[in-house]
């Protein structure tokens, strides 16, 4: 007999329904998706640099850095877990989700990509705490900054050579995109380049 799929749920019943899992799901308008396992090793290389690079300022401001099993509630019926989070809220070691996330990052992964720049990105920018989304392409120099202005509004940023840096005044600190990509050979960004016409300057 086969196991039943579970109904639509609220949030905190997802937790619950979680914690007696054996594998990785995201709430998704009320009902749990599991998560893709396997991740490549450029992404987990690129996730746990991110946790280093963030880790020491975050802690200088009062916040803490973790990866993947950081729940982020971007609804009454939706969780998501972010590569990277950075919560600023409260310290509680027996807390399930971010109190206060300022800082997420998504990482792509095949297949997900798509979903991380519409659905998930559409999620975080609608939460209250997070001031800044990362999302990073981890085998291509590709990083792309959301940056919240206001309630409303937010700032895009692109940075795609080793050599930029990435400012986060936000938990008082700046990435360096090489230190993004320490250890990888990522391949440069593709340039735009037209099709059928002269080239500019042609």
């Amino acid at each position: 007999m086969g196991i039943a799929e579970p109904g639509r749920m609220s949030a905190d019943a997802f937790l619950d329904w979680l914690a007696r899992q054996s594998e990785r799901h995201e709430l998704v308008d009320g009902f749990p998706v599991r998560l893709m396992a396997g991740a490549k090793q450029s992404h987990n290389v690129v996730t746990t640099n991110l946790v280093v690079v963030l880790a020491p300022s975050a802690k200088a401001s009062g916040c803490r850095t973790t990866s993947s099993d950081t729940a982020v509630r971007t609804g009454s019926h939706s969780i998501r877990f972010p590569d990277v989070v950075v919560d600023c809220g409260p310290p509680d070691p027996s807390a399930r989700e971010a109190a206060n996330p300022t800082v997420v990052v998504e990482v792509a992964s095949p297949g997900t990509s798509v979903v991380d720049l519409t659905d998930k990105l559409d999620e975080y920018r609608r939460h209250a705490a997070i001031r800044v989304i990362v999302l990073v392409e981890p085998d291509i120099v590709s990083v792309k900054v959301y940056r919240r202005i206001d309630a409303e509004r937010w700032a895009v940023e692109r940075y795609d050579t080793l050599d930029a840096t990435i400012p986060v005044p936000e938990i008082d600190t700046a990435i360096a995109v090489a230190d993004v990509y320490d250890t990888l050979e990522p391949a440069p960004a593709p340039r735009l380049r037209l099709v059928g016409g002269s080239q500019p300057g042609g």
